[in-house]
């Protein structure tokens, strides 16, 4: 692994940081906590509470939408259309009947995306239908959507998430009959509107730098490419040229 790809790994890992210790414990270090018995979450600050997931969330069965857009789950950008899906580059299985039987969804809701290896609840960011084996999830508070849109995507939140799987190896699905007998933390709403904001601010400056090393790491693994094809056609003799070929 190359210099950048190491800054690159520390970034990625100070980000779910970042997330992990807004949504668990707030941003004030000097707040008194209290034990909560609860094995994912030991210890919350002593004015947030703790509710079991199924009272925080309806689940939206609604089908025979068949004239709405069709929504893909995914793990980087939410739920979004499959247009802009396919357009990153991605490659999904298109429906082409039986629109009526898939699942609708609103702006704000969320969908349990069955892998639990990295997150698999994933907000939605359209209005549109998908994969009726999915389960929606509409928050019975709205104004704790965005809370909840980072909670999901914690590390912590994750490792709780392979506790609530069925199947085996790569066939696990997340089960929210299990799930949902879960606790999660809440806290105030004013100081979820804080958390939230500041998570924003915060993974959007780390967001940046990553962007920024992504982007680097991929010219000069272009540039090391290009050096070592002239090398092999000859175009240019690297130990004459003592150029260094990898990525630092």
């Amino acid at each position: 692994m190359s210099q950048r790809e190491r800054e690159l790994a520390m970034l990625s890992e100070l980000r779910q940081a970042e997330i992990a210790r807004a949504v668990t414990h707030g941003l004030n270090p000097d707040v008194p906590m209290k034990d909560t018995g609860i094995p994912w979450i030991p210890q919350i600050p002593e004015h947030w509470e703790v509710r079991k997931m199924k009272y925080c969330f309806t689940e939206r069965n609604e089908k025979n939408h068949p004239n709405e857009t069709k929504l893909s789950a995914t793990q980087t950008h939410g739920v979004i259309p499959q247009t802009l899906y396919e357009n990153k580059g991605n490659h999904v299985v298109d429906v082409n009947k039986d629109f009526d039987k898939l699942k609708f969804v609103k702006v704000g809701d969320f969908v349990i995306h069955l892998r639990s290896f990295q997150g698999g609840i994933e907000y939605a960011y359209y209005q549109g239908i998908i994969s009726a084996a999915y389960t929606i999830l509409v928050p019975n508070e709205m104004e704790f959507s965005e809370y909840y849109k980072y909670l999901f995507k914690s590390y912590p939140y994750i490792q709780l998430l392979k506790t609530c799987v069925t199947g085996i190896r790569e066939g696990q699905n997340i089960d929210y009959n299990v799930l949902g007998k879960k606790f999660i933390p809440l806290p105030p709403i004013e100081e979820q509107k804080v958390i939230v904001n500041y998570i924003k601010e915060k993974i959007g400056n780390i967001d940046s730098l990553i962007g920024n090393l992504t982007e680097e790491i991929e010219r000069l693994k272009e540039l090391k490419q290009k050096l070592i094809a002239d090398a092999v056609t000859g175009r240019v003799d690297l130990r004459e040229e003592n150029i260094s070929i990898d990525a630092q």
